[in-house]
């Protein structure tokens, strides 16, 4: 079967996704981290101009595998998996991937990606990407709680500014034009606030069986 499992930032889908995908030995995606990494290329090239970030995917290669329960990632040759999570990222990949003819191309690559026994987490999985989903899940927590997540992993970071940054992420992917942030059709919430991954794993699990 194949997984989704949707929500805003710091809601604790990749924890979780990766949690899942090691119980039931299924291959996992974050559909995110291909944004990512299309975002860490626009950044190193400079590239700001809406025309030129769309030219630019017809000469880059996106490659994704997970092996040994680790992700991945290689963009046009190089493997970049420990690359993605900056704070500059962060502030630019959702401007990136609102952009309709990024969507596109990269809900082609995710569909490529995830065939059956897949766990992909992400914004648009269940509504878009894979809407033939078996199980859908959708997860939900405070902006403040979901911050306060983000600082324990990145403790260099002021949280008020991890707040704000969340918020404006949130606005973005919600109102974007297309594939917006929304619950799924047929999805289950799932509110993972003061819930660890392990509780909200199990509860996944227990969905699953």
């Amino acid at each position: 079967m194949i997984i989704s499992i949707d929500g805003a930032a710091g809601t604790g889908k990749t924890t979780v996704g990766i949690k899942l995908a090691k119980a039931l030995n299924y291959q996992f995606l974050d559909s995110g981290k291909i944004y990512r990494a299309y975002t860490y290329k626009m950044i190193k090239n400079k590239t700001t101009e809406t025309k030129d970030i769309i030219n630019q995917l017809s000469t880059t290669i996106i490659e994704y595998k997970y092996l040994d329960n680790k992700e991945i990632l290689n963009l046009d040759g190089e493997n970049v998996s420990n690359k993605l999570h900056s704070e500059q990222i962060d502030n630019h990949v959702s401007d990136i991937s609102k952009i309709p003819e990024i969507r596109v191309k990269m809900t082609e690559l995710q569909r490529k990606i995830a065939k059956e026994n897949f766990i992909v987490v992400g914004r648009d999985i269940g509504t878009i990407v894979l809407p033939n989903a078996e199980l859908k899940i959708f997860l939900t927590a405070s902006i403040e709680e979901r911050a306060r997540r983000r600082f324990n992993e990145r403790k260099n970071e002021n949280i008020k500014d991890i707040e704000k940054s969340i918020r404006n992420r949130d606005y973005i992917d919600s109102t974007r034009k297309v594939a917006p942030l929304k619950i799924p059709k047929n999805a289950v919430v799932i509110d993972t606030e003061n819930k660890n991954a392990n509780k909200v794993s199990q509860e996944i699990l227990n969905l699953v069986e």
